[in-house]
């Protein structure tokens, strides 16, 4: 079988190899910056090994933010000290802050 070249393929398998493309960078960016921003205490595992392991085309990165991490969404949303400030919901009243 004849190897394809790049001017072989259609214009929509182009596309989609862009896009498989562009995503598989964005979750490996993602990923590696995620890992590098959070504390140890907050990955599960070494955090070498989830260095290396989200460089895995696609599973890598999923498997990272499925299984790697402990807590919150992102490290400012696991944040549990003290001095973090309080929340206040808002009623939806129209009345302000009480």
């Amino acid at each position: 079988m004849k190897k394809k070249r790049w001017s072989d393929l259609s214009s929509g398998q182009q596309t989609a190899i862009v896009v498989l493309a562009v995503m598989q960078i964005g979750l490996l960016a993602a990923a590696l910056w995620d890992l590098a921003h959070r504390k140890p205490e907050e990955v599960n595992g070494p955090r070498a090994m989830w260095a290396g392991l989200v460089f895995i085309d696609f599973i890598g990165p999923l498997a990272y933010f499925t299984l790697g991490r402990k807590g919150g969404c992102c490290s400012f949303c696991s944040d549990t000290s003290e001095d973090a400030p309080a929340v206040e919901e808002d009623s939806g009243n129209g009345s302000g802050p009480a």
